[in-house]
């Protein structure tokens, strides 16, 4: 396994070198490129499509939107900045790029082979990485190229489809997914860094299916604040979703070299200041003398755990991330869990008028904590209770909040519910709603590329949430 995932580290990084190239979603240009050889077998692209998809989900975006968040905050250099949402079109080009190349082109050939071959099961987990990688581009960006997008040859400037377009091609994708890994084949095998397992190929792929149910719950919450009967679809879909930390998605670094979690090698190893915890989560966690306080974070030079507001440099006294934690180099990174679920579970409940349900699953994620898995350590949670209306939607995703640190998700959450409050950085009026369009677009596709004001909501989420 060791074997794989040094594979696997060492192929993210010329994906980033690789991001200027002028058409990003054309590699005739690019066949010496590690990520994407020219003969290269299906077990060989799901591993670069792996390291696009751990990169994408535990890079640059996550640090971006965790300050965002305010569960960190930029502290020095550039990161001030972005902090305060001063983004330009060419800051997360490759973040852009990296969906499309290698990944969905990888993945588009993995399935095609596959299911030539027989091996359904293969191409249902390729169906659920794809969705899962053009999901995440569609949340930030909002209309995005899709359809066009893996024909390189037909549509070296494809089209952007719509978000809300994209967004209902991926149920439909996921539903293909969840048939095809039900359908026969060994599925992808060791090259699996996180299911495969003990080489039970039967519990890989049904773990396969319930992050496929978890992800369609995810998408249809994305679209509650435009419909809300997808809340009733998410519930479905939550129910079926994963059922245990054992079917819990977990990045699984070992801190050996290439090896390295994301957060470890940006915070400590490489960029140490640029980024501190961020106020508002130390204090959630402290207002309510939350034992996750001190899983999550150490204190400074103070003594004491103090986190940095939006624009507030970083002054030697402020908090670190935990280094034997969430800051650890084998940190095992949690993208999707079981807890995740519960949440969705808890949320589409009460919009769904049932509120008892909407406690009790509440609590059954907080009694979650209490075991110790790959990625956290047991703490004690008290249940709560007596708890309806408004205040229960507020314990249910202050806790997802909490819950989902470092996870790019909580965007979605925050941008759907405005809950926790945040107050945006000084001077400006709201927490962005997307990101701007890429130079590299802008200057390879601009026939096609939607109109791009700097600011601006996306389809899913056109009310920006008011400042406290």
């Amino acid at each position: 396994m060791n074997r794989y995932l040094k594979t696997f580290m060492t192929a993210a990084l010329p994906a980033v070198v690789l991001a200027g190239c002028n058409d990003f979603l054309k590699c005739s240009e690019c066949v010496t490129d590690p990520d994407s050889p020219t003969a290269a077998t299906s077990a060989q692209r799901y591993v670069a499509s792996q390291a696009a998809l751990w990169e994408t989900m535990n890079g640059d975006l996550a640090r971006l939107i965790s300050m965002w968040m305010q569960t960190m905050a930029g502290t020095d250099r550039q990161f001030l900045s972005y902090g305060t949402y001063v983004i330009g079109n060419g800051d997360y080009d490759g973040e852009f790029s990296r969906a499309y190349r290698p990944a969905l082109l990888d993945l588009k050939t993995i399935e095609a082979t596959e299911a030539e071959s027989g091996n359904l099961a293969f191409v249902g987990v390729a169906q659920v990485n794809e969705a899962w990688l053009i999901g995440n581009v569609a949340d930030i960006w909002g209309d995005v190229p899709y359809s066009q997008a893996a024909k390189p040859d037909s549509f070296p400037t494809p089209v952007y489809d719509s978000q809300e377009s994209v967004y209902a091609a991926l149920q439909s994708l996921l539903d293909q997914a969840i048939s095809n890994l039900g359908a026969g084949g060994t599925g992808p095998g060791p090259v699996d860094l996180v299911y495969f397992g003990d080489g039970d190929t039967q519990v890989q792929l049904d773990k396969w299916i319930a992050l496929a149910h978890t992800l369609k719950a995810r998408l249809y919450l994305h679209t509650a604040e435009v419909d809300p009967s997808a809340y009733a679809k998410a519930l479905a879909e939550a129910n079926l979703g994963i059922s245990s930390n054992d079917g819990d998605y977990v990045i699984p670094y070992t801190g050996a070299q290439n090896e390295s979690n994301n957060w470890f090698e940006f915070l400590i190893n490489q960029r140490f200041g640029y980024m501190s915890p961020g106020a508002k989560l130390i204090d959630v966690l402290q207002a309510a003398d939350d034992p996750r306080v001190d899983l999550y974070f150490v204190a400074g030079d103070s003594g004491y755990i103090r986190g940095a507001a939006p624009g507030e440099g970083y002054d030697g006294v402020l908090a670190q991330v935990n280094p034997g934690t969430r800051g650890a180099a084998d940190y095992k990174q949690a993208l999707v869990t079981y807890n995740e679920n519960l949440l969705i579970k808890a949320e589409a409940l009460y919009q769904t008028g049932q509120a008892g349900p909407a406690l009790a699953a509440l609590n059954e994620e907080l009694a979650a904590w209490g075991e110790a898995t790959d990625w956290h350590a047991a703490v004690t949670l008290p249940a709560k209770s007596g708890l309806t209306g408004q205040a229960l939607l507020n314990a249910i995703m202050t806790e997802k909040y909490i819950t989902l640190f470092q996870n790019l998700e909580s965007w979605n959450d925050y941008k759907r519910t405005c809950i926790p409050a945040l107050t945006p950085a000084k001077g400006k009026a709201e927490i962005p709603g997307r990101l701007p369009y890429t130079a590299t677009e802008l200057s390879t596709n601009p026939d096609n590329v939607p109109a791009d004001p700097l600011s601006g909501r996306n389809w899913n989420d056109p009310n920006a949430c008011p400042a406290p």
